[in-house]
C-alpha cells in the first residue's frame, strides 16, 4: 500500500509527523497498537476522526495520509478491543488498522491485547520527544527546552508553534507567551498590554513556564528587569506604573517633578515600544486603563504637581491633563486668545479622556464653539463697513460664502450645546464672554446697516424682495413645485439645511429682503401669489395684516383662502403630516396638486413659548424635521423644491429692564418686542421711525423699531424675539432644490447593525454602537444620517462619537466601512414616551437599520 505521505517535504505540523509515522508502521506491518496513557494524542486521534469525540469502541474508517485507514479507539475494557478487530486481523492479509488506547499503560505479561500486539506493531510515543522532533524544522535547542520544560504543553501549543513562519509575521512568533495570548500573535506591545491589564492568564503562564520569557521579553524589549523572582502581580503594578510615567515623561516638557525622578526613563527603541503599549492598552482596553491611570496618577499625586498646560504636550496620559488643559483653553479663550485655544482643542477634544466620558467631550464642545464664536466675532468686527456703504454691502458681507451669518450660527450651536449637556459648563465665565462678545456684535452690525438702509430712503437695489419670491423662484407652468414656508427659519438656518441636503442634483440660496415689520401675518403673506404687483401692510383691528390685490389677510384662514383662490387645486399640508404620514397616504392627499404648500411653525412656535432652555433644545431638530421632508416627498414623485421663512430672529439673553424700550405713545395698532405700528407719538432715543408710504404701503401707519438689540416694554419672550431691522431679522433664505425622483435603494452598499441599544433611556444621553460590514465597494468612508425620531419627528442629534468622525453640520457618522464606533446621542426634548434609533442611507429618506421601540423613563 502507498501512502501519501511518505515524501520527503519537511514537516509542517504535529499532524503531519504523526500521520507519517503511523504510515510508515502501517506499510511494514499493516496494524498498530497505539498505547497513549497520558492522552497526549487525544486531539491528533480526534482531527482524524472529523472533530469528533470517541464514543462506544467500534470500527470506523478514517483518511490518513490521503488513504482510507481503520481505527478502533479502545474504552474502558481491553476485551471490547479485542472482539471489535479480531475479525480484522484474522485473515492472512488485513487491511491496515490503528488501535488506539488513551489513558491505558501496555502490561508485557497479562495484556489481553497481546496476540493483536504481536501481529502488528506496537507504538508507546512519549509526547515531548515527537513534539522535539516536530520543533527541530523551525527552532533551536536552547528555544525547545524552554517550550518544553512545562508539563502543561500540549498537542495544540505545538501546532501553534509551527503556524506561519516562526517570526511573528503571519503566525506564532515562536514563544510561549504567544501560546497564551494567540489574539495578540508576535505583537510584543499588544502582548505586554493584554498581559497588563488582566490576572485571568497568569495561572497558564505559571503552570506553561512562560513566566522566564514574560520577564525575559520586559527586560529586553522595555528595558525594564524585574528579578526572577518577584510575583506576577506585583511585576503587573511595576510594568503599569512604568509604562504610563515613561509615556507622560517623555511627552512632558522641561525638568518633570520630583515623583518622577526615581522612575528609570526607557530610551531609543525600548521608549518606542513602551509608548506603543501605552496606546495599545487605551485602544484596546479603555476600562482597564482607566483603572491603571487613576491608580498611578493618584499614587503620585501628579494632579497636585502644578505643572503647567503648557507643558503637557499632546497626549493625555492621565486623566488630570485633560482637565487642566480645558481650564487652559477657557483661560486663553477669557485672554482672546481664541486661536491658541482653537489649536489646543484641535488637538485635544478628541483624546482618550475627552472622548471615554461624554459628559467630557460635551465640555470640549461647548468650549469649541465658545472658541471659535469669539474668534469669528473678532474676526467680523474687522470687516463691518463704514458709515459710507450702502446697504448692499452689509447684505453682501453677511450672505457671502462664510459671511458675516457665520457668527449667527456658532452662537446658536454653542446655545443648543449649552442647553443639552449632562452637566454644567466648567467656566460661566467663558460662556458670559461669548455671549457678550456676540451681541455687541450684533449690536454693531444693527445699528450700522440701519443706519445705511436709512439713509438709502429704505430701499436695497439689487435684492430681491420677500414679495417677489414666488413669482421669480416658485411659480413654474411645467412643473410641479413643493412650496416650504418655515416659520423664523433665519438665514445662517438656511445655510444649514443647505448641507443636510447636499445630494440634491440642483441646490442654491439666496438672501431675500423681508416685508417690514419681519412678523408672521406680514411675512407670510409677502411670499404668497400677487405680492410682487400689489402689496401693503394695514391695521387689521388691533394687530396687523396684509393686503394683496384688495384681500385683507390677518391670519392663516385668510391666507388659506387666499391659496386656493389663486392656484387651483393646491394642497395645505403641515410638516408633521408629511414625517408622520405613510408614503401612499402623503401619494393620495398631493396627488394631481400643482402647487404642494407645506408649512412648519416649529421655530418661531418654541421661541415664543417662554420656555427658552427648551426652545434651545430643540430649534436645530426642525432643521432636519425640513430636510428628511424634502427627502420624504421626493421618494414619492416631487422633484422641484423650493424653502423660503417668513422672518428670521434674534435670540439671545434675557433682556433687563435697563435695556427696554418705552413705548412711543401715540394711536397704538400694534406692539411687539421690535416693533410698534401705529400713529403719532415719539420716537424713543435708540429708535427710528419709518412711515408705510416709506416702504411702498398704501397705508397711513407709522413704524418704530429699535436700532440695536434692545425690545420694547410690551408682551412677548425677553430673549427670542422679531419684528426689527437687523440683519438677522430681515434678511431670510429662499433655498431653491432640485431632487433625484423615487430613489429605490441606498447609495451605499454597507450592511449596518446597531449594537448595545439601551433596553430604557434614563437621561438626556443616549449610548449605543453601530458596526458596518466590509463594502463591496470599498467606500473608504460612509457618512450616514443617525438620529433619534418619535412618531417620525426627529428628537435628538449626534452629539459625540469614540471611534469614528463626527460631521456636526449634517448630524452624520463618518465610518470606515468594516468598522464599529460608539454614539451618545442627546434628547432634545423632555416630553418623550418612546423613541427610535435610525440610520438612513446618505441622501434619501431610507432607513438602513432602525431599533425597536425603546421607553423614555427619565426621572425613575
Amino acid at each position: 500500500m502507498q501512502f501519501l505521505g511518505k515524501d520527503k517535504q519537511p514537516m509542517k505540523n504535529l499532524n503531519e509527523h504523526l500521520c507519517k509515522t503511523l504510515a510508515d508502521k502501517l506499510i511494514k506491518r499493516r496494524l498498530v497498537t497505539w498505547y497513549d496513557p497520558h492522552r497526549d494524542f487525544e486531539p491528533f486521534v480526534k482531527e482524524l476522526r472529523g472533530g469528533a469525540p470517541a464514543g462506544e469502541c467500534r470500527l470506523e474508517e478514517v483518511r490518513l495520509s490521503g488513504q482510507k485507514v481503520t481505527l478502533c479507539v479502545g474504552g474502558e475494557s481491553f476485551y471490547e478491543v479485542k472482539f471489535a478487530v479480531e475479525p480484522m486481523v484474522s485473515g492472512t492479509d488485513p487491511e491496515p488498522l490503528i488501535v488506539y488506547l488513551p489513558g491505558r499503560v501496555r502490561d508485557d505479561d497479562t495484556s489481553v491485547l497481546m496476540e493483536i500486539e504481536l501481529a502488528g506493531d506496537i507504538w508507546e510515543p512519549q509526547f515531548k520527544r515527537e513534539a522535539r522532533r516536530v520543533l527541530k524544522t523551525r527552532y533551536g535547542d536552547g528555544q525547545i527546552d524552554q517550550f518544553l520544560k512545562s508539563d502543561r504543553v500540549n498537542y495544540q501549543d505545538i501546532e501553534k508553534l509551527m503556524e506561519g513562519d516562526g517570526g511573528g509575521t503571519g503566525g506564532i512568533g515562536g514563544s510561549l507567551m504567544d501560546l497564551i495570548f494567540p489574539e495578540v500573535r508576535g505583537n510584543n506591545a499588544g502582548l505586554v498590554a493584554g498581559w497588563l491589564v488582566s490576572a485571568l492568564k497568569d495561572g497558564e503562564i505559571l503552570s506553561k513556564g512562560a513566566k522566564p520569557e514574560l520577564l525575559q521579553l520586559l527586560g529586553s524589549r522595555l528595558g525594564f528587569e524585574l528579578p526572577d523572582n518577584c510575583e506576577l502581580s506585583d511585576a503587573r503594578r511595576k510594568v503599569s506604573r512604568f509604562v504610563l510615567l515613561a509615556e507622560f515623561r517623555n511627552d512632558l516638557t522641561g525638568t518633570p517633578p520630583e515623583q518622577l525622578e526615581l522612575v528609570v526613563q526607557p530610551r531609543g527603541k525600548h521608549l518606542d515600544l513602551v509608548i506603543e503599549v501605552a496606546q495599545r492598552l487605551r485602544q484596546h482596553h479603555a476600562e482597564a486603563y482607566v483603572n491603571l491611570a487613576d491608580e498611578v496618577e493618584q499614587s503620585l499625586h501628579l494632579a497636585q504637581c502644578g505643572i503647567a498646560p503648557s507643558r503637557l504636550g499632546k497626549i493625555d496620559t492621565f486623566r488630570f491633563e485633560e482637565q487642566i488643559l480645558l481650564d487652559h483653553v477657557g483661560s486663553l479663550i477669557l485672554n482672546n486668545r481664541h486661536e491658541d485655544a482653537l489649536e489646543v482643542i484641535k488637538h485635544r477634544r478628541t483624546s482618550f479622556w475627552a472622548l471615554h466620558q461624554l459628559q467630557r467631550q460635551e465640555q470640549w464642545q461647548a468650549y469649541g464653539y465658545a472658541a471659535e464664536l469669539c474668534q469669528a466675532v473678532d474676526q467680523i468686527g474687522r470687516q463691518l463697513p463704514d458709515s459710507k456703504k450702502t446697504p448692499v454691502h452689509w447684505v453682501e458681507g453677511y450672505v457671502e460664502e462664510n459671511g458675516w451669518y457665520r457668527a449667527d450660527q456658532l452662537h446658536r450651536r454653542l446655545e443648543t450645546t449649552l442647553a443639552t449637556m449632562a452637566e454644567t459648563i466648567a467656566s460661566e465665565k467663558v460662556v458670559h464672554k461669548a455671549r457678550n462678545d456676540y451681541e455687541q456684535l450684533v449690536g454693531r452690525m444693527t445699528s450700522g446697516f440701519i443706519a445705511a438702509y436709512e439713509a438709502s430712503d429704505w430701499t436695497i437695489r439689487g435684492v430681491m424682495h420677500q414679495t417677489e419670491v414666488y413669482s421669480k423662484v416658485v411659480q413654474s407652468p411645467s412643473e410641479r413645485v413643493c412650496y416650504i414656508l418655515v416659520d423664523a427659519l433665519r438665514y445662517e438656518m438656511g445655510v444649514e439645511l443647505m448641507g443636510l441636503l447636499n445630494s440634491a442634483e440642483k441646490l442654491s440660496i439666496q438672501p431675500a429682503l423681508g416685508a417690514i415689520p419681519t412678523i408672521t401675518p406680514v411675512g407670510m403673506a409677502a411670499l404668497m401669489p400677487g405680492a410682487e404687483s400689489s402689496f401693503s401692510v394695514v391695521s387689521c383691528g388691533t394687530e396687523l395684516g396684509s393686503r394683496i390685490e384688495g384681500s385683507v389677510m390677518a391670519g392663516l384662514t385668510e391666507r388659506k383662502k387666499y391659496w386656493k383662490g389663486r392656484v387651483a387645486d393646491v394642497v395645505d399640508i403641515e410638516l408633521d403630516k408629511v414625517l408622520s404620514q405613510s408614503p401612499g397616504q402623503l401619494q393620495k392627499k398631493l396627488d394631481g396638486a400643482p402647487v404642494v404648500v407645506v408649512r412648519s411653525l416649529d421655530i418661531d412656535a418654541m421661541g415664543e413659548s417662554g420656555n427658552t432652555l427648551l426652545a434651545r433644545q430643540v430649534m436645530d431638530t426642525s432643521i432636519n424635521n425640513v430636510a428628511r421632508a424634502i427627502k420624504r416627498l421626493s421618494a414619492i414623485g416631487l422633484s422641484k423644491f423650493v424653502i423660503a421663512a417668513d422672518h428670521g430672529h434674534l435670540f439671545m439673553q434675557e433682556r433687563d429692564e435697563s435695556e427696554r424700550i418705552e413705548k412711543p405713545g401715540g394711536e397704538q395698532v400694534s406692539q411687539h418686542r421690535r416693533c410698534w405700528a401705529g400713529r403719532g407719538g415719539s420716537t424713543p432715543v435708540s429708535t427710528v421711525r419709518v412711515s408705510a408710504t416709506q416702504l411702498g404701503y398704501d397705508s397711513n401707519l407709522d413704524f418704530v423699531f429699535p436700532t440695536n438689540n434692545s425690545v420694547f416694554k410690551a408682551g412677548g419672550d425677553l430673549a427670542y424675539y422679531h419684528g426689527g431691522l437687523s440683519l438677522q431679522e430681515l434678511l431670510v433664505p429662499v433655498l431653491s432644490v432640485q431632487m433625484t425622483v423615487a430613489v429605490t435603494k441606498p447609495l451605499i452598499e454597507v450592511k449596518v447593525s446597531l449594537f448595545k441599544v439601551p433596553a430604557d433611556i434614563r437621561n438626556r444621553i443616549v449610548i449605543f454602537g453601530i458596526k458596518t460590514e466590509q463594502s463591496l465597494l470599498e467606500e473608504e468612508i460612509v457618512m450616514m444620517p443617525v438620529l433619534i425620531s418619535q412618531h417620525g419627528q426627529h428628537v435628538g442629534h449626534v452629539g459625540t462619537v469614540m471611534d469614528a468622525e463626527h460631521d456636526a453640520a449634517t448630524h452624520c457618522v463618518k465610518m470606515k466601512p468594516g468598522s464599529s464606533c460608539s454614539v451618545g446621542i442627546t434628547l432634545l426634548t423632555d416630553d418623550i414616551k418612546t423613541v427610535q434609533i435610525l440610520i438612513q442611507a446618505p441622501g434619501t429618506d431610507q432607513i438602513l437599520v432602525k431599533s425597536d421601540k425603546i421607553p423614555v423613563k427619565f426621572g425613575i
